[in-house]
Formats: C-alpha cells, structure tokens, sequence
C-alpha cells in the first residue's frame, strides 16, 4: 500500500448524498487526466449544479461536453463554464465579484488548480509565480465569495471550501517565516534544482493549509455554519506530475487514478459526517481517503498562520490598488 494512504476507499455512489439544489465550484475542473475534472464531475452527477473552472471557456467547455458524453443523464445547466486564470488576481476578484453578483448560493467550493514545482520566477509584481498561483489566487478568490457562502449558511448549513494541499506541506523547514513578500519568495535552497523547486512547492501547500485553519476561526467567530479542509489527494499520475519528475518516473510508480485522487476532496465536500462533527473536521487536513492527520510543526504554528493572513492581504492590495 502507498505510504500517504490511510484508511480504505469510501463508495462514492452511496457516500456521496444527493445535491440537487446546491451550487458548487471547482477550480482546475478542465482536464479528464486531473482530479478537479473527477471532483466537478461526480457533484454534478449528484445533481449538483457545478461551475467547472479553467484558464478559459474553452477548456471548460471542452470538459462540460467530456463529462456529458460520458454521462448523458447529467441535467442541462448543470455544468457551466467558469474562465479565471489564477496567475492574473485582478482577474481573479472580477470574476469572483461577478459571480457573487449573479448566484444566489454557493454551497461547495474546491480551491483545486495550481501549479506544481517550477523555478523561482516571478510574475509582473514581483510575486513567486507558484505561490501567487497556488496560494494567494484562491485566498482572494475565497475571500470575495465570503458573502455568498455566509449567505448560503444561513439557509443550508454546513457549507464546505476545500483547499488542496499535499504532504510536501512539510517540506518547509520548521521555524520559517511568512510576514512579508520577500518570506513568500524565498529560494528555500536555489532558484532552480529539484529539491528547491519541491520545497517552494511546499511552501505554497504549507501555506494552503494555514490559510484553512485560520478561515475556519473566521467562520467560528462569526458564527458561519461553514466547513474548511485542507486534503492531501495522493500521489496521482497527472499531466503535471509527470512533467515535475522528468526522468524520475519511477516516482511515480504505484500512484492513484485521477479518480481515486478525488476521493479525499470529495468526501471533505460532501462527506455528512465532516459537518455533523464539526468541531472535529473544521480546519483539519485529510489523507487519503477522508482520515484526519496532524500537519507538520509549521502546520501547527498558529503565528505563521496569522503572518500568513495578514501578510496575504497586503500583498494582495498592493497588487489590486
């Protein structure tokens, strides 16, 4: 067995409840070999109307039609295309502003894209491309759908956002600083070998964990009936993973289908259990297949998770004024 799984799979056909009437979106939706396609799918399987992101509408149309053919019965309009790209944040408030301004609810939301290890480099602000990418797009992107899901939990609790995040959230080493934009882009080693190119990854998924444990103290202390995960997927042989080892295939041997990757982030967004024991589940991180793991030291450190948040908006401020 692989050595991130840690307990057996669930069957998503008698575990997932029915959604009809629910709204959910999937970032990273588009593409059938990655497992924002598998999430997207299965919600709207369940009758969920589902908004399927991607880079543009084409990709996201392209996917709506993949998961038709292969799913006739999947009601019309259930599947809508949502274009954002994650790399441009102005663009990532339009369209979140856009759909607070013509949805009604939002009941699921799985931050799901992003970008796998890379060099270190740096979009037009002068922003780590990864950690831009990967965390600072859906920490805005969730914050301007706050409304909407505070709306939504008044008429339906238990309303979910799912962040993927990974076991290299520990690659980081411990004692790390997150309070300004130059901690965002540290080298963590060099600017462009395979363990430094892995621990910045690291850092992004480290910091999409602290940002679910500090959004769930929001919902808490504003009385939000809301669920924050983070999740773990599993090693999946995705286009970007395979492109991330290069030679060392082999790293990917024994690794999950896009499918089986879906599991834990479907059950953190659906699973009845996650908000019957709230208390147990908010904020908490996943491993395959829905099982609670303590994250690492830097994971735990609720200072960094508070530099993170506030260091996040600045940042993202600086960028949008």
């Amino acid at each position: 067995m692989r050595d991130d799984i840690r307990g057996p799979k669930w069957d998503i056909q008698t575990g997932i409840p029915n959604l009809t009437g629910k709204v959910a979106i999937v970032t990273g939706a588009n593409s059938s070999v990655g497992i924002g396609y598998h999430v997207a799918h299965q919600l709207a399987i369940k009758g969920a109307k589902v908004y399927v992101g991607a880079r543009n509408v084409q990709k996201a149309q392209a996917a709506i039609e993949e998961m038709r053919k292969d799913t006739p019965s999947i009601a019309e309009g259930k599947l809508v295309p949502l274009a954002m790209d994650l790399g441009d944040l102005k663009e990532v408030e339009k369209v979140a502003r856009e759909f607070v301004a013509k949805e009604e609810r939002l009941d699921i939301l799985v931050n799901n894209a992003g970008l796998l290890a890379r060099p270190l480099d740096k979009d037009i602000n002068g922003i780590s491309v990864s950690f831009s990418t990967n965390h600072l797009a859906p920490f805005l992107f969730t914050n301007e759908l706050l409304p909407l899901l505070k709306k939504t939990s008044v008429v339906s609790p238990g309303v979910r956002v799912v962040n993927l995040s990974s076991t290299t959230h520990a690659a980081p080493p411990t004692g790390i600083k997150l309070d300004s934009l130059a901690a965002f882009n540290q080298e963590l080693g060099g600017t462009d070998d395979f363990q430094s190119n892995y621990n910045r990854y690291g850092l992004s998924k480290l910091a999409n964990l602290l940002f679910t444990k500090e959004l769930q103290k929001l919902f808490d202390a504003e009385g939000i009936q809301a669920v924050s995960v983070s999740v773990h997927p599993g090693g999946v042989k995705t286009t970007g993973a395979i492109n991330f080892v290069g030679e060392n295939v082999a790293l990917l041997d024994n690794t999950l289908t896009p499918l089986e990757g879906a599991l834990t982030p479907l059950f953190a967004a659906t699973n009845q259990i996650v908000w019957v024991e709230k208390e147990k589940y908010g904020g908490a991180y996943l491993m395959p297949f829905g099982v609670i793991e303590e994250a690492s030291d830097n994971g735990r450190n609720t200072q960094l998770a508070k530099d993170l948040w506030a260091t996040s908006e600045q940042v993202i401020k600086s960028v949008l004024n």
